[in-house]
């Protein structure tokens, strides 16, 4: 008898005010909201969580602060919403944060409990202030956060590995329950094996409930050709795995979904931005982003048949079929503006970032949910067929060696 599978569980991140937009029963299995977006619009990210009955949990991003450049704005100076969330996290402790490196900051292993119990008292109590007409207060849900996390320093070495650790212990005796833990680590350790060993080592299983991982210089084209940082991907979400404790991944993409079958459970999504220089749109059928021109022969010949079949199935996409327009209408629509140094530039206009943001999000919600049906090999095999069809052999190609490496995994 073939075991159930468990699905793949789908959390798209808010950074952003915009980003609330999407926050959409049915798109997603959970809201992420970064602490600095809490500071930042409470209200409005209240209000966007009130209108669903979606779980939500709240990322404590403390790393922002082990570097001051990480929180500053251009001018040098802490951003406002980060002295606020500096301010909260330090209640009691008699410091402040952003000013210094966190390391020269926070001096002593009491301090850094301490800042843990702040920070997990933060993301269990922030929600609870917001103000609300109180005729409403006995049809709005309360905002209790799904999970609580644990706060993490990038791991640059054993010092910070100590300290996480400490966090870890002290959030778990705030929380009252098991924590979820962040893994935050530099390509460096991630492929060299002793000190990816030493660094699973360090991490703790009691009063875990879960792990999210993040390697933030590892691109997704990154991970795809160079195979040892693959490999040493797969063996941490192995063996972490292995513990009986789940693994998700902090910030996902086609690939990291594809890691479903060697034990990621969970993947947090972020919007796809589509900044003003970026004439860029989000195509399924090779599972990348390419420019509009590329998108434009790719596509713009097909039928809905045959659009949904080779290029995308998204509901928005058929939707635009229905009414009698082609997707591209919206999806690469531009307007010419005139830079500061009077050159003309083409740029996607309102409705294009809103009809991008909206294709790609709802593109990567049938790909969790393909994922979380089928094998992943079986998943991506489907999909070389598809970029064959579009006639790109070297998306293929690349398809091709993600399967490969999970059939030898």
């Amino acid at each position: 008898m073939t075991p159930t599978r468990r699905p793949l569980h789908h959390i798209v991140r808010v950074r952003s005010s915009d980003d609330l937009t999407y926050v959409s029963q049915g798109l997603m299995d959970e809201v992420m909201v970064n602490a600095n977006q809490l500071e930042n619009s409470i209200q409005a990210t209240a209000a966007a969580l009130w209108k669903t009955t979606l779980p939500f949990s709240v990322d404590p991003v403390l790393w922002r602060f082990q570097v001051p450049a990480w929180s500053h704005k251009g001018t040098g100076d802490t951003k406002r919403n980060y002295k606020r969330l500096g301010a909260a996290y330090t209640k009691g402790i008699g410091m402040t944060l952003g000013a210094a490196p966190l390391l020269d900051t926070v001096s002593t292993d009491d301090q850094w409990c301490r800042l843990a119990a702040n920070i997990v008292a933060y993301q269990r109590d922030r929600l609870h202030d917001v103000p609300t007409q109180l005729e409403l207060l006995s049809s709005l849900r309360e905002l209790h956060p799904s999970r609580l996390t644990a706060p993490a320093l990038v791991a640059v070495s054993a010092a910070e590995d100590r300290i996480n650790r400490l966090m870890v212990d002290a959030a778990a005796e705030e929380a009252q329950t098991g924590v979820a833990v962040q893994i935050i680590l530099p390509i460096e350790r991630l492929v060299d094996h002793a000190s990816l060993t030493a660094l699973i080592a360090a991490t703790p299983s009691d009063g875990v409930s879960s792990y999210s991982l993040w390697t933030p210089q590892v691109t997704e084209e990154r991970l795809l050709s160079d195979p040892t940082i693959l490999g040493a991907l797969l063996r941490m979400i192995g063996e972490l795995a292995g513990r009986g404790i789940a693994v998700g991944h902090q910030y996902g993409n086609y690939t990291i979904a594809a890691l479903h079958d060697v034990g990621l459970a969970s993947e947090p999504v972020a919007e796809q931005t589509f900044a003003l220089r970026s004439c860029q749109t989000y195509v399924p059928g090779v599972r990348h982003c390419v420019r509009f021109h590329e998108a434009d022969s790719l596509g713009r010949d097909l039928d809905a048949d045959q659009y949904a079949e080779r290029y995308c199935e998204c509901t928005f996409c058929a939707g635009m079929f229905e009414s009698g327009q082609h997707p591209f209408e919206l999806l690469l629509e531009t307007q010419t503006v005139v830079m500061k140094n009077g050159k003309e530039r083409e740029i996607p206009t309102a409705r294009s970032v809103g009809a991008n943001t909206w294709h790609f999000l709802l593109s990567r919600r049938n790909e969790v949910e393909a994922f979380s049906a089928r094998p992943a090999v079986e998943v991506i095999e489907q999909d070389i067929e598809r970029a064959s069809a579009l006639k790109r052999g070297s998306d293929a190609a690349r398809l091709g060696h993600l399967a490969d490496e999970l059939k030898s995994a």
